[in-house]
This record gives structure tokens, sequence and C-alpha cells, in this order.
């Protein structure tokens, strides 16, 4: 699903040819995380966050002001995570690899003040309890990188190559009965654009 997903993206950004391209950065917190990891029927499988959740990653734009298409990876780590039920240790991290579509003011493209939105997939690695505890260990709690599939959708404004969007993302893996959900803030800057835009304002000075 996820390889013809990304064979989709290619082949749509050659039949569009779009005509700019971008390298950037993205970044912001969540405001919450709760991460499901695979049942072992030996302790309580959830771990969340509420503090502490930053998110930081290169990305790619191919497109034009009114739409563009990305590629992303990030680092999400959740330092004071953990799990009210039973304490098991602390600090989460996942690895999201995305794609999305966007639109207006998030297709990272727009040159003036604008709303937007972008839609996407792709999958995510997490780990919970990086630090567990040693009642745990000897209980045999293993804490492994589980992978989910995972749909994003985003809102929020954009200008000039800059954008901040609220966004929420939700995967599952139906075999494991593993989840994830991350709802948070973000902010993404196409340095290219940005680089592009503050010549061709020196060059009309």
């Amino acid at each position: 699903m996820i390889k013809y997903f990304f064979i989709s993206f290619f082949l749509l950004s050659s039949v569009l040819g779009f005509s700019q391209i971008g390298l950037g950065t993205t970044g912001g917190i969540d405001f919450y995380q709760r991460y499901v990891n695979p049942k072992d029927d030996i302790a309580y499988p959830a771990s969340g966050n509420v503090l502490l959740n930053l998110v930081y990653g290169p990305r790619f734009w191919v497109g034009t002001k009114s739409i563009s298409l990305s590629l992303e990876a990030q680092a999400n780590l959740g330092i004071t995570a953990f799990a009210i039920k039973d304490f098991k240790g602390m600090t989460e991290v996942a690895f999201p690899f995305l794609a999305k579509i966007n639109f207006n003011g998030l297709s990272g493209f727009m040159p003036g003040f604008s709303k937007g939105f972008s839609v996407g997939g792709g999958i995510q690695y997490t780990r919970t309890e990086l630090f567990r505890n040693e009642t745990y260990k000897k209980k045999g709690v293993e804490r492994e990188f589980f992978k989910t599939y995972i749909f994003e959708i985003n809102y929020g404004f954009g200008s000039f190559g800059s954008s901040g969007y609220f966004y929420l993302r939700y995967g599952m893996d139906f075999e494991d009965d593993a989840s994830v959900l991350n709802i948070g803030l973000l902010y993404s800057i196409n340095k290219t654009y940005v680089n592009k835009y503050k010549d061709y304002s020196k060059s009309k000075k």
C-alpha cells in the first residue's frame, strides 16, 4: 500500500510538470502523544505524553503556489512520556516518513499570506519506554521499535515559503494491534524559496 502511494507521488509530480522545487525543515511540538505497543500479555501496552514533545526533520517540496507535493522525515521525541496505569519507564521516540499533498498557504511556494491544508500518509517507527525500570525488565517486558501505517491532516497558514499549522496523525498495524496518535503544532520553512524571495527583494531595492 505504501509503495503504491509513493509511486503515485512521483508519477503525479511528473505528469503535472511542476516548475519549482524546495528544500527545508519541519519542526514544532506535540500537545499530545499516545502510542500503543503490540500486546505482550505482560504489561499495559500504551504510553502517552503532554509535555516536552519535540519534533524536527528535513522536508522536500515540488510544486506551485496553489498545490505541491512533499516528502518529509521527522524525529519526534517525548521526553517525559510514561504509562499512568503501570510505570515501566520513561521517554518515547518516533520516526515518521510522510508523503503529502499541500494546498495554497501550506504549499511552500505561496508568495503572499494564505490559509491552506495538507493530507498525506506513510510509515512511522515508534519505541516507548526508552529507559525502562528494572522491575519490568525482569518480568520480560521488551520495548522494540514497531511499525504503523499513518494518515495525517494539516490546517494552517503560510506565506513566502514559511507556514505554521495544526496537525493530527493517526496510525495502526492491524496485525499487532499497535497504534499511534500525535496532535500538535508544526512549522515548515522552504529555505530554497525563502532565500529566492530574499534575493528578489534585494534586487528590487
